[in-house]
This record gives C-alpha cells, sequence and structure tokens, in this order.
C-alpha cells in the first residue's frame, strides 16, 4: 500500500526546480500564501490611487473592478500589505460575499473577519471587554434565520454569567462595529481597511436591498471599504443612487496583463520559488505563451491554469518542455478524458461550441446563428446546463446571456498539420 501511494502522490514541481507550483492561479494574499509578494508585477497607477485613498484621513468607499480572472484580488492584497507595514489594522483575509447574505450576516462576516485577525496578530487594539463581546459573538452560531443569538453585551445588559439571548439587529451590530473602529483608531492612530471580494455572486436585485440597508455602515468614519467585483457589479452600483453617491473616488479598474507582462511575472514566479542551488526549467517554449494569451484574450487564471494542467499531465520521471503542438493535444486530451463525461445530442453541441467561441451569447443570438426555434434552444441549454458545460453568466430584464465552461476553450486550440506524433508517444501514455 506504501509503495503504491508513494507512485500516486509525487511532487512534480521540484523536477523543475521550483518548491511548487509556480502556475498557483491562488491570489497573493496579505499574509502566507502560495504566491510570494514579490511575483507581482505592474499596476503602479492603480497602486498610486488606491494608495492614496487609504492615506485620506476618515474613509472612504472604493470599487476594485475587472474581468473575472485578471487578478483584482492580489492587486489590493498588494497595497493593504503596504498599508499593514504602515501600521493600519486590515483583515488577514478578503472577506468572500455569499450570495445568501442579507445585511446582518454581512456585518457579522465582517466582525468575524476582524476578530480572526485580531486573535492571532494585535488583540491589543481594542479593549479587553470589548475584544470579549467580539469573541462572543463569533463564537456562537446561527440559531435561526432571524438571528437571535446568545452574544455578551449586544442589545441589552450582562447577567450573571455575562451572556443574554439577544435579537441582534443591524443597527446594534453596526454601533458594535462602530465602537470596535473607534478603538482600533485611536490605538493604532491609522484607519482600518476592509476589503470585499465576490460582490458579482449577489444578483442585482440582491445588491440593490443589501447595499441600500447598508448604507449607514458603510460611511462608519475612520474605515476604507473596497468593493472587488467584476464589470456588471460598477453597472449595478450605479443603479444605486443613495450608495452610488457615498462613493469617494472614481473606481479603480484592472485590465488584463500583457503578454510582455505575462512573460514577466511567469519568470518571476519561478525565480521567487527556485530551490535553492537548482536552475529552475520553465515548462514551455515562447510560442506556447501566445497561444494560451490569445485563447483566453489575456486572462490570468486561465492561462495559469492551463499551464498546470498540461504540465502536471505530461510529466513523469524528468522535466517536459511542451510546444505549441504538444501544448495543444495535451490539454485537448486532458478534456476528453476529465470532462466531457456525459453524452449530448449532435444539436446540443452545435449550440455548445457557438457559446464556446464566444465570451457570453444569448437565446436569441444562438436560435439565429444556427436556424433553430428559440424554444429548441432552450432545451439544449437546459440539457448543457444540467451537464456542467454551461453557465448563466448574467441576465438583463428577459435576455439571458451564457457562457461556457472555460475549460471548454481548449478544444479550439489548434494543431500543426505537419506534426503528426502521438501525444501518447510524447507523455508516455
Amino acid at each position: 500500500m506504501g509503495s503504491v501511494t508513494i507512485e500516486i502522490i509525487r511532487d512534480i514541481w521540484e523536477l523543475y526546480g521550483v518548491r511548487s507550483n509556480p502556475f498557483s492561479s491562488a491570489p497573493i494574499l496579505v499574509k502566507g500564501g502560495i504566491i510570494p509578494l514579490e511575483c507581482f508585477i505592474g499596476r503602479n497607477e492603480q497602486i498610486k490611487q488606491l494608495g492614496q485613498i487609504f492615506g485620506s484621513k476618515g474613509g472612504s468607499r472604493t470599487l476594485v473592478y475587472g474581468e473575472v480572472g485578471v487578478g483584482k484580488t492580489s492587486f489590493v492584497n498588494v497595497v493593504r500589505r503596504y498599508a499593514i507595514e504602515k501600521g493600519y489594522f486590515t483583515p488577514f483575509k478578503e472577506i468572500a460575499i455569499q450570495s445568501n447574505w442579507n445585511s446582518d450576516i454581512f456585518i457579522l462576516n465582517t466582525l468575524a473577519a476582524i476578530f480572526a485577525t485580531l486573535k492571532v496578530s494585535k488583540p491589543g487594539s481594542i479593549g479587553e471587554e470589548t475584544y470579549s463581546k467580539l469573541e462572543s459573538i463569533t463564537d456562537v452560531g446561527f440559531s435561526d434565520t432571524n438571528l437571535s443569538l446568545q452574544i455578551a453585551g449586544i442589545g441589552g445588559s450582562y447577567g450573571k454569567d455575562r451572556k443574554i439571548t439577544s435579537h441582534i439587529t443591524s443597527f446594534s451590530l453596526t454601533e458594535f462595529f462602530i465602537q470596535i473602529c473607534r478603538e482600533i483608531n485611536e490605538r493604532t492612530g491609522h484607519d482600518i481597511i476592509i476589503h470585499y471580494n465576490n460582490i458579482e455572486l449577489l444578483s442585482e436585485e440582491n445588491i440593490k436591498e443589501l447595499f441600500e440597508n447598508l448604507r449607514d455602515f458603510f460611511q462608519t468614519e475612520g474605515v476604507h471599504f473596497v468593493f472587488v467585483g467584476n464589470l456588471t457589479v460598477k453597472a449595478y452600483f450605479n443603479s444605486i443612487p443613495r450608495f452610488s453617491s457615498i462613493m469617494t473616488d472614481a473606481p479603480i479598474i484592472i485590465e488584463v496583463f500583457t503578454l510582455e507582462e505575462m512573460d514577466e511575472l511567469i519568470k518571476k514566479r519561478f525565480e521567487a520559488m527556485r530551490i535553492e542551488d537548482l536552475e529552475y526549467v520553465i515548462p514551455f517554449t515562447k510560442d506556447c505563451l501566445k497561444i494560451l494569451f490569445d485563447l483566453w484574450g489575456g486572462n490570468i487564471r486561465h492561462i495559469l491554469n492551463s499551464f498546470s494542467a498540461a504540465v502536471q499531465e505530461v510529466t513523469g520521471e524528468k522535466p517536459i518542455i511542451l510546444d505549441e503542438n504538444n501544448l495543444a493535444k495535451t490539454l485537448k486530451f486532458v478534456l476528453e478524458k476529465r470532462f466531457y463525461s456525459k453524452k449530448i445530442a449532435p444539436r446540443a453541441k452545435d449550440v455548445l461550441m457557438e457559446i464556446v467561441e464566444r465570451e457570453e451569447i444569448t437565446n436569441k443570438n444562438l436560435s439565429d446563428l444556427l436556424d433553430l426555434p428559440r424554444s429548441n434552444i432552450s432545451g439544449y441549454i437546459k440539457d448543457l446546463e444540467e451537464a456542467g458545460y454551461v453557465y448563466l453568466r448574467r441576465k438583463t430584464g428577459k435576455d439571458k446571456f451564457w457562457s461556457a465552461d472555460p475549460i471548454l476553450k481548449w478544444s479550439l486550440l489548434k494543431e500543426k498539420k505537419t506534426i503528426q506524433k502521438s501525444i501518447r508517444s510524447f507523455t508516455n501514455f
């Protein structure tokens, strides 16, 4: 059994002279993380803009937006890391918003993020009594959807055991949050930075309701709120006049890296993760990077995931350097082996390939392109959605915009006809 485990679980990256996977799509974190801080490149103007916002006393509300997978989270985390070095308080982990959150859950998760960081870093940033109250809130769970919790000192007076049963309201949570922030401000001499991710997971209706209700919460003095989301979030925020009116600066857009920047980023990762006394091996030719860059429109997450999948698939007992033909063959092989598990009708596959070739497309556009009734298109999309091949990217009025699972784009990679070697001879399958 032991020998089987050794054969299955192996570290291929040391063959390339690096400590861990340099193609990890995990973001750079404020503390720790797989990707070292020194791997971050570019974004100088945006860093300066966000840094100036944080440096302005009193608090702010800033939107950082861009396509999924362009490095928005890493960007904000890098600036927050600089702020920590200047003495600012910020929760180490960004707060990932979930689609079912209401106002109370939103504030409770914010308080939990603050407590998690205070517990391991700066418990002296707030008073002992306030810290005890905060700990009580994070120690208890949700007893029901009305948030009836047993907590210390919120919404009532202490009993003998210093605990009471109380229905927490958004108002009482906000007041407690303000108290905590005031104490941190006074003890550190700096503002607080709070970073929220995944705003796009909320529907347009949920965003409007949530941010309308939390308008006063977001105006807490001495707190810089950073919201990270995709391109649709900006439009949603603009559709909430009461909330958009309190945004304190122009939104910061994060664009895709250039091909040259992507090349620099990957080289920096190999250099930063290099095993001491070893030379690293970059497992692809320059043509491979350009092919994936063009395929994904520069999306860093998808480019890195593609390299990671291909290298892990082909690596045996020695490092491999992929050329463009073997890269295409490998990724198509992985796609067939791991993804196409459910059979679909030929016409449904036609619909799927039209979706794969585009960033997003509506039922009407598919109907026009394929000369099929919209009712038929709806049926095919339902089958594709159930199979996990496509997903609803967004909805505007009655129009539904569909996108394909990103991995399916590997099917669009071209192979050179002049090279006829089988992928199996290359990868030793």
